[in-house]
């Protein structure tokens, strides 16, 4: 079907009679399409991301990974089979895995016994030593970039008459791009459902190849990922800097009584900043486990010494107490420790205003701001429609928004407009106004809008 569209101009000038003629408006091309799939992938507020790619070092990966446009991830990373729980605040990089994971990554000293020491506890690590930089990866504005990056590619023919192809149950249409592929639904507003990229990142250390990944917009609930997301993070209170070693000197046995024995571990901080150690022993007696201390020192001053006294108390440790001074013959007793130094924890305050963050109030509207809320829409016999609510992080909304009138033009065969909803200083109201307004639209209409994808459920 070939839409209509007509416009009108008035002048003073004697000009040539007749009548105006109705131009035809040509419906979105296989890329016109693409590119404004892209555009509201870049615009989501929680993105699912589940596939694989090959980490720099050609270290192959695969994810479950969930990305919030204000940064914030969650999800499993699995690198060389090893898998980790992954957390991401304001750039910095979380891990919890076990010790084989650790002690099979490169640039980790002392091999091994690091690992074990470090297993199963959150360990801040530098991109360059897991060979991904998820932020300029998985981000879903960065990820938009890098999709749209040769996106003419797709063709000018119509969606439709592309490779037909199948994401799960859904049927959707696969078009290449500069750098891969992108699988967008076949049903309009056409989705993202899967993307293809022959390589991501900023840089060689970080970058990562063959990167391909379903995707699933999680816009609608990102209030309870918010949430969720603040209550994992505070979890991570003492993490460990595996990067960073103090050099131990020596240990003592102390105060070894009925109640409870301690060691202390001596040690000199040979680095150049001051930092805070943790230790951690496991104790044995007659050859049976009697449990474990934990105690942190510090902060340690660069070139100094420090100690650190880890005391074990508890009914075990009482009971061996009571036998090796009532029972006759040996009663050995050792703990295994590790020394490890702490990074400093994720600062949450971000994350947790985010977790109580409100919708932006259009009553109340600004035009300034970090993040712009925005429609688009026309008019239909005096009428008001909206073909789709977006949202964006730069105050250059209205170039963005300008962009996708061509796509609205021609899908609806009517001359599309944009409008400034409002502007807030904060991610998550923005994402939440245009959750608001969406669902409000769907209660009047018993549908999206049109062009909706963001907070639509695809």
């Amino acid at each position: 079907m070939v839409a209509v569209a007509a416009a009108f101009a008035a002048s003073c000038s004697s000009g040539i009679s007749g009548s105006p003629v109705a131009a035809e408006v040509a419906p979105p091309t296989a890329a016109d399409s693409v590119r404004q799939a892209v555009t509201d992938l870049g615009e989501a507020a929680v993105l699912r991301y589940q596939g694989g790619m090959t980490a720099s070092g050609s270290h192959p990966a695969t994810f479950d990974i969930t990305a919030a446009g204000s940064g914030e991830m969650v999800g499993t990373l699995t690198l060389d089979s090893r898998p980790a729980t992954l957390l991401v605040v304001d750039r910095s990089i979380f891990l919890k895995a076990g010790a084989e994971f650790w002690a099979a990554l490169p640039g980790i000293s002392e091999g091994p016994s690091k690992g074990t020491a470090v297993a199963d506890r959150w360990v801040r690590v530098p991109a360059g030593l897991i060979g991904v930089e998820p932020a300029d990866v998985f981000t879903p504005q960065v990820l938009g970039q890098n999709l749209l990056e040769g996106v003419d590619r797709a063709g000018d023919r119509p969606l439709a008459d592309g490779e037909k192809a199948k994401v799960g149950a859904v049927d959707a249409v696969r078009a290449k791009t500069g750098k891969g592929a992108v699988t967008v639904a076949s049903k309009a507003p056409h989705g993202v459902l899967k993307v293809e990229l022959s390589e991501a990142g900023e840089s060689d250390p970080t970058s990562v190849r063959d990167f391909q990944a379903t995707v699933t917009d999680g816009s609608a609930t990102a209030a309870r990922f918010y949430q969720d997301f603040a209550a994992s993070a505070a979890q991570v209170s003492a993490p460990v800097d595996v990067l960073t070693t103090v050099q131990e000197s020596g240990h003592t046995f102390d105060a070894c009584g009925a109640q409870s024995c301690s060691i202390i571990v001596n040690f000199t901080n040979p680095s150049k900043v001051a930092v805070r150690v943790s230790v951690r022993g496991n104790w044995v007696g007659d050859n049976a486990p009697l449990g474990s201390c934990e105690t942190v020192a510090g902060p340690v001053a660069p070139g100094q010494p420090g100690a650190a006294t880890c005391t074990l108390a508890g009914p075990e440790w009482a009971g061996f107490y009571q036998r090796a001074n009532s029972v006759p013959g040996s009663h050995p007793y050792s703990v295994q420790w590790s020394t490890l130094v702490l990074a400093d924890p994720p600062d949450l305050t971000k994350v947790t205003a985010r977790a109580q963050a409100k919708p932006a109030d259009p009553a109340a509207r600004k035009t300034e701001g970090s993040n712009y809320v925005y429609s688009i829409g026309y008019t239909d016999g005096g009428t008001d429609v909206v073909w789709k609510y977006g949202s964006v992080a730069t105050k250059f909304w209205s170039e963005h928004a300008d962009q996708q009138l061509g796509t609205c033009l021609g899908s609806t065969g009517r001359v599309c407009l944009t409008t400034l909803v409002t502007a807030t200083d904060d991610a998550a109201s923005a994402q939440g106004l245009v959750l608001k307004l969406v669902t409000a639209y769907k209660q009047r209409t018993g549908a999206c809008p049109a062009g909706q994808w963001v907070a639509c459920g695809g």
